[in-house]
């Protein structure tokens, strides 16, 4: 498996996020929102670049709330789907996590999407509750994931 290079998100590198995001969700986030996390101070963000072009072809936006890290949102690029680079971005975060002292991470999911909870589950995720009719284009429940996190695990 290729180990993909995990780098800092830029300001300019925002309008191939949001071709992603696009593609990945429905309804997806809008410029504002990824903007404010780019503002806000307990938040971080990552993406993957394509090995030749060096275009975006994967991010991961979470923030830090007290000892916790929340995972709002992780998306791959059509084209890269199945590649690695979502479990490569996960990895990043909780290893950011661990050196940072958080406790645990969450994150919520679509039941449906059976890709990412296998590679949450992968991860250690498990379900700590539901959030009925969460995602408001299909009423369909939110699955909360919820990761202790122990250093010698990592």
């Amino acid at each position: 498996m290729t180990a993909w290079e995990v780098s800092r998100l830029r300001p300019s590198d925002l309008e191939e996020v949001l071709t992603i995001e696009r593609q990945a969700f429905d309804p997806p986030w809008g410029r504002i929102a990824f903007e404010g996390e780019l503002e806000a101070a307990a938040a971080e963000s990552f993406v993957i670049r394509e090995p030749e072009a060096g275009s975006i072809a994967a991010y991961i936006f979470f923030r830090w709330v007290a000892d916790e890290v929340h995972v709002f949102r992780i998306a791959v690029a059509p084209a890269w789907r199945r590649r690695g680079m979502g479990r490569e971005l996960v990895d990043h975060c909780l290893k950011t996590a661990v050196k940072r002292g958080a406790q645990a991470v969450l994150l919520e999911v679509r039941p449906s999407n059976s890709g990412a909870l296998q590679l949450y589950r992968q991860f250690g995720f498990r379900v700590l509750a539901t959030r009925p009719g969460y995602y408001a284009n299909s009423r369909e429940e939110a699955l909360i994931l919820h990761r202790d996190l122990k250093e010698e695990e990592l």
